[in-house]
């Protein structure tokens, strides 16, 4: 069995995707740049400098650093003002984790107040052991640096951990670390590259069945 869970935080845990891609397009239509729906979903997981990166590659020229600001900002907004919907399977795979002495931890790549405000209004806090956020590391995900470092917060070996991941670029950052990546698709459905690297389960609940 597994000796840690590390999970993402966004269209993992909760429901929060859908305001990431509003906030994406809104600030793309602030700036003048056509943000579509298939492209902010596109930016789903990756941490703040490889998506200002992304963001360069999509608009040549732009200002990237204020496109990536102002989407954070506006989706700051919205998640503060509202209590998250939590994914299903979520309290029961953390139960779980809880009674079978599994050390758990949260590596998302969204800022700490945010993780902390979705946790603390969903009452799901006291069920993780740490907490591992994008400005923790220098390299965001896809690369590995995140669930490394989750992975030292709750003293377990990154090959002990299982990892849960909506995003692709999560999912390759969980397979660099050396930790068992598992994929719970949400607004994206895997490619054959991305099932190479991975399993993958339709919700946290089907997903118990590796642990």
């Amino acid at each position: 069995m597994f000796k840690g869970a590390i999970f993402d935080q966004d269209g993992l845990l909760f429901d929060t995707e859908a305001v990431f891609e509003v906030s994406w397009i809104k600030a793309g239509e602030e700036l003048g740049l056509p943000v579509t729906a298939e492209l902010a979903r596109s930016f789903s997981g990756y941490g703040k400098k490889e998506l200002e990166e992304a963001a360069s590659r999509a608009f040549p020229g732009a200002n990237a650093a204020l496109l990536v600001e102002r989407a954070h900002s506006l989706a700051s907004e919205a998640q503060l003002a509202a209590v998250p919907v939590v994914k299903p399977g979520v309290r029961e795979i953390l139960s779980f984790c809880r009674e079978n002495s599994i050390r758990t931890a949260v590596a998302s790549s969204s800022m700490r107040h945010l993780v902390e405000h979705n946790l603390s209004a969903t009452n799901l806090t006291s069920f993780f052991d740490a907490i591992v956020t994008g400005r923790d590391v220098e390299r965001g995900k896809p690369q590995p640096d995140i669930f490394l470092l989750a992975a030292e917060k709750i003293s377990v070996e990154p090959s002990s951990c299982i990892v849960f991941e909506d995003a692709f670029s999560g999912i390759r950052a969980a397979h660099a670390a050396g930790c068992f990546p598992v994929l719970i698709p949400d607004r994206r459905m895997p490619d054959e590259e991305i099932l190479k690297i991975c399993k993958a389960r339709t919700s946290l609940l089907e997903a118990m069945d590796l642990f």
